[in-house]
Protein backbone atom coordinates (compact mmCIF):
# COMPACT_ATOMS: atom_id res chain seq x y z
CA UNK A 1 0.00 0.00 0.00
CA UNK A 2 1.55 3.44 -0.90
CA UNK A 3 -0.11 6.61 0.40
CA UNK A 4 0.85 10.38 1.73
CA UNK A 5 2.49 9.26 5.02
CA UNK A 6 6.09 7.81 5.73
CA UNK A 7 6.78 5.70 8.71
CA UNK A 8 9.26 8.48 9.66
CA UNK A 9 8.03 11.31 9.41
CA UNK A 10 4.17 11.10 9.43
CA UNK A 11 1.80 12.70 7.23
CA UNK A 12 3.80 15.71 4.56
CA UNK A 13 2.16 18.84 4.71
CA UNK A 14 3.14 21.16 1.80
CA UNK A 15 3.34 19.60 -1.32
CA UNK A 16 6.64 19.75 -3.14
CA UNK A 17 6.95 22.07 -6.89
CA UNK A 18 8.78 19.59 -8.74
CA UNK A 19 5.83 16.74 -8.55
CA UNK A 20 3.14 16.80 -10.72
CA UNK A 21 2.90 14.94 -14.27
CA UNK A 22 2.59 17.76 -16.74
CA UNK A 23 4.70 20.65 -17.26
CA UNK A 24 2.67 24.41 -17.46
CA UNK A 25 2.88 25.42 -20.98
CA UNK A 26 0.08 27.76 -20.57
CA UNK A 27 -0.91 31.35 -18.81
CA UNK A 28 -2.88 32.88 -16.89
CA UNK A 29 -3.54 36.53 -17.91
CA UNK A 30 -4.56 39.33 -15.03
CA UNK A 31 -6.74 41.83 -16.73
CA UNK A 32 -8.26 44.75 -14.90
CA UNK A 33 -11.19 43.57 -13.25
CA UNK A 34 -10.99 39.84 -14.43
CA UNK A 35 -8.84 36.22 -15.06
CA UNK A 36 -9.20 35.24 -18.23
CA UNK A 37 -8.12 31.43 -18.95
CA UNK A 38 -7.05 31.45 -22.38
CA UNK A 39 -5.52 27.32 -23.08
CA UNK A 40 -6.42 26.28 -19.74
CA UNK A 41 -5.80 22.48 -19.61
CA UNK A 42 -9.21 21.27 -18.38
CA UNK A 43 -12.38 21.18 -20.58
CA UNK A 44 -14.78 23.70 -18.72
CA UNK A 45 -17.90 22.99 -20.73
CA UNK A 46 -19.66 26.00 -21.40
CA UNK A 47 -18.27 28.83 -19.15
CA UNK A 48 -16.54 31.45 -20.38
CA UNK A 49 -13.01 31.95 -19.92
CA UNK A 50 -12.53 35.55 -18.73
CA UNK A 51 -13.96 35.57 -15.07
CA UNK A 52 -14.71 38.50 -13.38
CA UNK A 53 -12.85 39.30 -9.92
CA UNK A 54 -16.50 39.75 -8.12
CA UNK A 55 -16.85 35.76 -9.44
CA UNK A 56 -14.26 34.63 -7.09
CA UNK A 57 -14.50 34.06 -3.78
CA UNK A 58 -10.95 32.35 -2.22
CA UNK A 59 -7.52 31.75 -2.90
CA UNK A 60 -6.29 28.82 -1.26
CA UNK A 61 -3.42 29.12 0.74
CA UNK A 62 -1.06 25.76 0.62
CA UNK A 63 -2.71 24.13 -2.47
CA UNK A 64 -0.17 23.04 -5.97
CA UNK A 65 -0.06 24.79 -8.46
CA UNK A 66 -2.30 28.05 -7.53
CA UNK A 67 -6.16 27.96 -6.78
CA UNK A 68 -8.54 30.45 -6.63
CA UNK A 69 -12.89 29.38 -6.08
CA UNK A 70 -15.11 30.79 -7.83
CA UNK A 71 -18.30 31.82 -5.74
CA UNK A 72 -20.13 28.72 -7.70
CA UNK A 73 -17.90 26.31 -6.25
CA UNK A 74 -15.06 25.78 -9.13
CA UNK A 75 -11.58 25.65 -8.58
CA UNK A 76 -9.08 27.53 -11.46
CA UNK A 77 -5.47 26.89 -11.20
CA UNK A 78 -3.06 29.00 -12.16
CA UNK A 79 0.61 28.14 -13.14
CA UNK A 80 3.15 27.86 -10.09
CA UNK A 81 5.06 30.60 -11.39
CA UNK A 82 2.23 33.59 -11.75
CA UNK A 83 1.45 32.78 -7.61
CA UNK A 84 2.60 35.90 -7.31
CA UNK A 85 0.22 37.59 -9.56
CA UNK A 86 -2.73 35.72 -8.14
CA UNK A 87 -1.73 36.98 -5.04
CA UNK A 88 -1.46 40.68 -6.42
CA UNK A 89 -4.63 40.10 -8.50
CA UNK A 90 -6.24 38.77 -5.06
CA UNK A 91 -5.31 41.57 -3.08
CA UNK A 92 -6.57 44.74 -5.39
CA UNK A 93 -9.87 43.25 -5.60
CA UNK A 94 -10.22 41.97 -2.12
CA UNK A 95 -10.46 38.52 -2.75
CA UNK A 96 -9.82 36.63 0.74
CA UNK A 97 -6.72 33.95 1.30
CA UNK A 98 -7.97 30.76 3.25
CA UNK A 99 -6.67 27.35 4.17
CA UNK A 100 -9.04 25.01 2.51
CA UNK A 101 -8.58 21.37 3.88
CA UNK A 102 -7.08 19.60 0.14
CA UNK A 103 -9.83 16.53 0.44
CA UNK A 104 -8.32 14.96 -2.73
CA UNK A 105 -4.58 14.77 -1.41
CA UNK A 106 -6.28 12.62 0.95
CA UNK A 107 -7.96 9.78 -1.71
CA UNK A 108 -5.03 10.46 -3.74
CA UNK A 109 -2.62 9.51 -0.86
CA UNK A 110 -3.12 5.91 -1.26
CA UNK A 111 -1.78 5.96 -4.91
CA UNK A 112 1.97 7.56 -4.35
CA UNK A 113 5.10 5.84 -3.83
CA UNK A 114 5.52 6.23 0.18
CA UNK A 115 4.34 3.87 2.75
CA UNK A 116 2.15 4.26 5.37
CA UNK A 117 1.07 2.09 8.02
CA UNK A 118 -3.23 1.01 8.65
CA UNK A 119 -3.26 3.81 11.70
CA UNK A 120 -2.21 6.48 9.12
CA UNK A 121 -4.74 5.05 6.82
CA UNK A 122 -7.25 5.05 9.56
CA UNK A 123 -6.67 8.42 10.11
CA UNK A 124 -6.97 9.70 6.64
CA UNK A 125 -10.26 8.04 6.49
CA UNK A 126 -11.56 9.85 9.77
CA UNK A 127 -10.02 13.10 8.20
CA UNK A 128 -11.93 12.47 4.91
CA UNK A 129 -14.96 12.10 7.52
CA UNK A 130 -14.73 15.33 9.27
CA UNK A 131 -14.60 17.05 5.55
CA UNK A 132 -17.54 15.39 5.14
CA UNK A 133 -16.50 12.72 2.62
CA UNK A 134 -17.77 8.62 3.85
CA UNK A 135 -15.68 6.11 3.28
CA UNK A 136 -17.84 4.53 0.89
CA UNK A 137 -16.98 7.68 -1.27
CA UNK A 138 -13.67 8.09 -0.76
CA UNK A 139 -13.66 4.13 -1.83
CA UNK A 140 -15.49 4.74 -5.02
CA UNK A 141 -13.69 7.81 -5.97
CA UNK A 142 -10.13 5.92 -5.56
CA UNK A 143 -11.42 2.43 -7.54
CA UNK A 144 -12.33 5.19 -10.54
CA UNK A 145 -9.60 6.94 -10.48
CA UNK A 146 -6.83 4.35 -9.82
CA UNK A 147 -5.22 3.04 -12.05
CA UNK A 148 -4.96 6.48 -13.91
CA UNK A 149 -3.36 7.59 -10.50
CA UNK A 150 -1.37 4.22 -10.29
CA UNK A 151 0.04 4.79 -13.92
CA UNK A 152 0.99 7.90 -12.81
CA UNK A 153 3.36 6.92 -10.03
CA UNK A 154 4.83 4.79 -12.48
CA UNK A 155 6.05 7.55 -14.72
CA UNK A 156 6.98 9.95 -11.75
CA UNK A 157 7.51 8.17 -8.99
CA UNK A 158 5.82 11.02 -6.67
CA UNK A 159 6.14 10.27 -3.21
CA UNK A 160 4.59 13.71 -1.17
CA UNK A 161 1.79 14.77 -3.05
CA UNK A 162 -1.36 14.55 -5.64
CA UNK A 163 -4.39 16.80 -5.00
CA UNK A 164 -7.33 18.11 -7.55
CA UNK A 165 -5.07 19.55 -10.32
CA UNK A 166 -2.93 16.01 -10.92
CA UNK A 167 -6.56 13.83 -10.72
CA UNK A 168 -7.93 15.86 -13.31
CA UNK A 169 -4.45 15.43 -15.47
CA UNK A 170 -4.82 12.19 -15.22
CA UNK A 171 -8.19 11.78 -15.98
CA UNK A 172 -9.06 14.22 -18.97
CA UNK A 173 -6.72 11.98 -21.88
CA UNK A 174 -9.02 8.80 -21.39
CA UNK A 175 -12.07 7.85 -22.21
CA UNK A 176 -14.32 6.18 -18.85
CA UNK A 177 -15.57 2.88 -19.58
CA UNK A 178 -17.47 3.08 -17.35
CA UNK A 179 -20.44 5.50 -17.93
CA UNK A 180 -18.32 8.62 -17.22
CA UNK A 181 -17.50 11.33 -18.91
CA UNK A 182 -14.46 13.70 -18.05
CA UNK A 183 -17.65 16.40 -17.75
CA UNK A 184 -19.02 14.69 -15.13
CA UNK A 185 -15.41 13.70 -12.84
CA UNK A 186 -15.09 17.34 -13.20
CA UNK A 187 -18.25 18.68 -12.02
CA UNK A 188 -17.64 16.09 -9.12
CA UNK A 189 -14.23 16.65 -8.39
CA UNK A 190 -14.70 19.91 -7.62
CA UNK A 191 -18.15 19.03 -5.36
CA UNK A 192 -15.24 16.87 -3.27
CA UNK A 193 -13.05 19.94 -3.15
CA UNK A 194 -15.51 21.84 -1.88
CA UNK A 195 -16.41 19.98 1.20
CA UNK A 196 -12.98 20.87 2.64
CA UNK A 197 -13.22 22.80 6.21
CA UNK A 198 -11.82 26.58 5.52
CA UNK A 199 -10.14 29.08 7.66
CA UNK A 200 -8.98 32.77 6.80
CA UNK A 201 -5.21 32.66 5.94
CA UNK A 202 -3.20 35.49 4.90
CA UNK A 203 -1.36 36.57 1.88
CA UNK A 204 1.91 35.82 3.70
CA UNK A 205 0.66 32.12 4.33
CA UNK A 206 -0.42 31.84 0.24
CA UNK A 207 3.40 33.45 -0.52
CA UNK A 208 4.99 30.57 1.96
Amino acid sequence: MTGAYSQEGGRRGKPGKGNHMVATRWRARFEPGALVLEGYPFPRGARPTRVPAEALSEVCAGWFPPAVRTREGEYLFVPAEQAGELADFASQHGIPFVRRNDVWSFILEEFLDTEFSPELQEGALRFLESNGVSRAETQAMRELVGKRMLALTAVTWEWQHYGLYDVLSAMRPFTFTTGWSFSRFYEESMRLADRGGVQPASREEFSR
